[in-house]
């Protein structure tokens, strides 16, 4: 189910991956975050073929996104150790309600910063 909503919406997986497992397996905060990060692999790949192979990849925008992701993981990886698990679902849960927030004001017309 979620491979299916990542490949209609184009957004990785972590946003329907990691709230199902925090609730519905009672998975520790820290491990649904590592299962998310490695899920993203294999879809990254197979979804990032098949936008290169239809034309839709722009390669010089791609790679260099590719390294920032890259050094920015190995941030998050070390930084995410000094945070509660609460605090961790509370700041998963406000930046997700911010971007619903904005797509849903963009359908009214209406952009939010």
């Amino acid at each position: 189910m979620v491979g299916i909503l990542t490949g209609l919406v184009g957004l990785g997986g972590g946003y329907a991956l990691v709230p199902g497992l925090i609730y519905l397996f009672e998975a520790p905060v820290y491990v649904t975050m590592g299962t998310s990060l490695a899920t993203m692999i294999p879809l990254a790949i197979v979804g990032g073929g098949i936008k290169l192979a239809e034309g839709y990849v722009a390669i010089g925008a791609g790679l260099i996104l590719a390294a920032g992701t890259i050094v920015s993981a190995q941030v998050g990886a070390a930084a995410i150790k000094k945070f509660h698990p609460a605090t961790l679902k509370l700041i998963f849960g406000v930046y997700f309600l911010y971007v619903s927030l904005k797509f849903i004001m963009a359908y009214f017309g209406i952009a939010i910063f």
